[in-house]
């Protein structure tokens, strides 16, 4: 009994640090009221410097159905109880001013833009390459057509077992994730290789391999390296409309043309949250980066989308902050050891000298893959780039 509440006395203590922990910006508000269009990260950076530290304080109210949820003209007080600060639905504020909420009709705020991460969430998958194994594919479209568009036909192979009135997605592949940290001559990472119709269309240094290499060099367990997903972006979806070799298919609504070699994939089942909480996550993953950027080359910013090389099995989860940072250069000392000194020549560790990372910005993954998430870029001071280190979000130098 002793030993259970010693372990309980810790476990207080330990929760009582962490809230003491939190810190308020100079300039947060007594009160604010919630408005259509907020996140839960614009409101907890109105009061947190920290706002991934918001379910330290947040006070949820066990009177109310769903206590976790924020709408609309709810009225966020910082309240100190035991001396602890703590952020809640002020109901007595709320008296001043009734109004009806129609649970139908009033949506909760959600703890990130939906505008900007909803394609994210519903349009992209990353499958793997036992995934893509016999996977349907487009072989043709209606009248002969090299695209096709909502309320054209167009005919796949693979669809035998489908029914009439089935609803199916067509998806294109666009790019390969290809593990090469482990590579024999220079370690570099997990590479993203973009995937497209011609050879000629993808620069050499992002291309998969070709055929010949895989089947001649490439067969070398040196040059062997795991591929660990594919990502496809949905082009289309569309309904069975008649079962056969091919089967007809009806486009029924796409955010892009439909093409021969676009694969068919089963509507996706998956359930994404309508709120989830920032949070952090701790031990941090090693060697955890940025692998890529969206509709950007040189450096994504607020409210952007990037994909990191950490997923669910490094038990990465919708929700967790990390800081980005740029890695610091390798610069040589010309100083001390210039060129063809004989400092240089006596002191070769010291020539050159490893600059410091530099801090970046802020980054909440909203959705996760095996080995990949994606994540959207909330605050920074510079642009996220592709390599970009991710660290514990306490982290600034």
């Amino acid at each position: 009994m002793k030993r259970i509440i010693l372990v309980l006395a810790i476990a207080l203590l330990s929760f009582a640090a962490q809230l003491g922990a939190v810190e308020l910006r100079e300039d947060h508000p007594r009160e604010y009221v919630v408005q259509p269009g907020d996140t839960l990260w614009d409101i907890a950076s109105r009061f947190l410097t920290k706002p991934w530290e918001w379910p330290n304080i947040w006070q949820a109210n066990p009177a109310i159905e769903n206590p976790h949820l924020i709408y609309p003209g709810d009225v966020i007080s910082l309240v100190f109880i035991g001396g602890e600060p703590r952020l809640m639905v002020d109901d007595s504020i709320k008296k001043l001013s009734p109004r009806i909420r129609a649970e139908d009709v009033d949506e909760p705020i959600t703890t990130l833009p939906r505008d900007a991460i909803d394609p994210f969430l519903r349009r992209i998958r990353i499958l793997s390459e036992e995934d893509i194994e016999g996977l349907p594919y487009i072989v043709g479209n209606e009248d002969n057509r090299y695209m096709g568009a909502p309320g054209d036909r167009t005919y796949a192979r693979g669809l035998e077992d489908a029914q009439v009135g089935d609803q199916v997605v067509i998806a294109r592949m666009t790019h390969q994730y290809l593990d090469r940290r482990e590579a024999l001559y220079v370690e570099q990472g997990i590479r993203r290789n973009r995937v497209r119709r011609g050879v000629a269309q993808v620069p050499s240094g992002e291309r998969p391999s070709s055929p010949l290499w895989l089947n001649t060099i490439g067969r070398l367990d040196e040059f062997t390296y795991p591929v660990i997903g594919y990502e496809f972006h949905e082009a289309a979806r569309a309904t069975v409309l008649k079962v056969g070799d091919p089967t007809i298919l009806q486009l029924e609504e796409g955010r892009r043309e439909v093409e021969p070699g676009d694969y068919v994939l089963p509507v996706d089942d998956f359930e994404f949250e309508e709120v989830f909480y920032p949070r952090t996550m701790d031990p941090m993953p090693e060697d955890a980066r940025v692998l890529s950027i969206s509709e950007a080359y040189f450096g994504v910013g607020h409210y952007q989308i990037v994909a990191i090389n950490i997923g669910s099995e490094q038990g990465v989860e919708p929700g967790h902050v990390f800081s980005g940072f740029r890695p610091g250069r390798v610069v040589r000392d010309e100083k001390t050891y210039p060129f063809m000194s004989q400092n240089a020549f006596n002191n070769p560790e010291k020539v050159n000298v490893a600059l410091p990372d530099e801090y970046a910005g802020v980054l909440m993954v909203f959705r996760t893959f095996d080995h990949i998430s994606y994540a959207i870029v909330l605050d920074g001071e510079k642009p996220i780039r592709v390599n970009d280190k991710l660290d514990h979000p306490d982290r600034r130098l």
